[in-house]
């Protein structure tokens, strides 16, 4: 796991969105599908020696760096799969990766309303930031985005 996915998923645990018990609740899904379904990437898992104990193994796999349990502005819950990217290009590939079978019908089944791919800096990003694009990016339309991440907030100093 890459650390702008560790500093992603603490600064969503301590906003209280990262939805960790369904993470875990899922995965028995999530391995079936992966097994059954995605046949060469379970294959690729083994020969890789990827370590198939770790829950979030499983997810990756599926183009999920976490879920989160977010609320439109009219109380409507939502859950969201998030997928990270530090270059641009690979952002807007996983975009259109995500869109596809196996992973469009999957979504639905596992109660996951939408897909986010955020195009993210390599630094980390302030906890204020994650939290108004999550609110800002719900009310929007649309199943899939690719989020550009500021540093900053805007209109905010940088951070040092």
């Amino acid at each position: 796991m890459s650390a702008h996915v560790i500093w992603f998923r603490r600064t969503a645990r301590q906003l209280q969105v990262l939805e960790t018990k369904f993470e875990l609740d899922q995965l028995p899904q999530v391995k079936d599908w992966v097994k059954l379904r995605m046949g060469d990437t379970w294959r690729r898992m083994q020969s890789r020696g990827l370590d198939v104990n770790d829950p979030l193994v499983w997810w990756e796999q599926i183009r999920v760096h976490g879920v989160l349990a977010l609320e439109t502005s009219r109380g409507t819950p939502e859950r969201v799969a998030v997928w990270l990217e530090t270059l641009e290009s690979r952002a807007y590939g996983t975009l259109e990766q995500v869109k596809r079978e196996p992973y469009a019908t999957l979504r639905p089944e596992l109660g996951i309303q939408r897909h986010w791919v955020f195009w993210v800096p390599r630094e980390p990003v302030a906890a204020a930031v994650w939290c108004d694009l999550f609110y800002s990016y719900i009310d929007q339309k649309g199943d899939y985005q690719m989020i550009p991440v500021p540093l900053t907030a805007p209109g905010s100093p940088p951070v040092e």
